[in-house]
């Protein structure tokens, strides 16, 4: 019910990028009970974000819609069933079969032991591990001719660390640091730390379950790199933007 492609091509490099958002598949179950087209689900996904962790060699792409299952969010809000839960979205045309609720509540739980097993078995060989938790968000929520959001809530890129205990901070800044300021687009990247997006409950869940071993950084890209309306991929600004991300990643010292 979730379908997900886990890469592991350097088991020598303690990094693990996940892309849990930026899958679009719906299964036919749900595709005949959804209130909104797939434009508009695409618009509220994140799309590209493989790109990011396709950066990295060891990395998780889900390929179902976060509206089929949302697994940045917990078990109980997991699944959509009201327009309170998907930002005023009419997302069911009726209410869902309470079987298929408890087909969808599994396929949560399993892909949460999928990924328990992964980051457990990187750890047996590695002391420490650095998990990305890549997300995108849009910023012209006006309409597709609209001003762009205020740049004050809205940076370029956002950092999550909420969920992080305070001691681990300094840790946090070194990437934040080598993010701010870096040429993009002609002008200064905007990089801050828990603006509007302060990590979600993957990020949570992760840096709860494994402690101080891993790392897991919530990173939110705002939709710079293409036409959140029609989904178009600027790609010289993608590139770009990978390039920069890449290189700021690096120098944390886990590639």
């Amino acid at each position: 019910m979730i379908s997900s492609e886990f890469y592991f091509e350097n088991s020598a490099q303690p990094l693990l990028a996940f892309a849990i958002h930026n899958g679009s598949e719906m299964p036919i179950e749900l595709l005949n009970n959804c209130g909104i087209d797939q434009s508009t689900r695409k618009r509220e996904e994140d799309p590209y974000t493989d790109g990011f962790a396709q950066l990295f060699p060891n990395r998780a792409v889900v390929l179902t819609s976060r509206f089929a299952v949302d697994l940045n969010r917990s078990p109980e809000k997991a699944i959509y069933l009201k327009p309170e839960d998907a930002w005023g979205l009419p997302v069911r045309t009726s209410e869902l079969d309470p079987e298929l609720i408890a087909v969808l509540q599994e396929a949560y739980e399993d892909w949460y032991k999928l990924a328990f097993y992964q980051i457990d078995r990187m750890l047996k060989t590695h002391k420490r591990l650095l998990i990305l938790d890549l997300h995108s968000f849009n910023h012209r929520r006006g309409g597709p001719a609209a001003v762009p959001d205020p740049q004050q809530d809205n940076p370029d890129i956002i950092i999550g660390r909420n969920n992080l205990d305070i001691s681990r901070y300094a840790e946090v800044e070194r990437l934040h640091l080598q993010l701010d300021g870096q040429n993009y687009l002609d002008a200064r990247l905007d990089c801050r730390c828990d603006v509007k997006f302060p990590g979600g409950y993957f990020s949570r869940w992760v840096n709860s379950t494994f402690g101080t071993r891993v790392l897991c950084l919530a990173i939110e890209f705002k939709k710079t790199f293409m036409n959140e309306w029609t989904g178009e991929l600027d790609i010289a600004a993608y590139e770009e933007l990978k390039a920069i991300f890449k290189h700021a990643v690096d120098s944390l010292g886990y590639t």
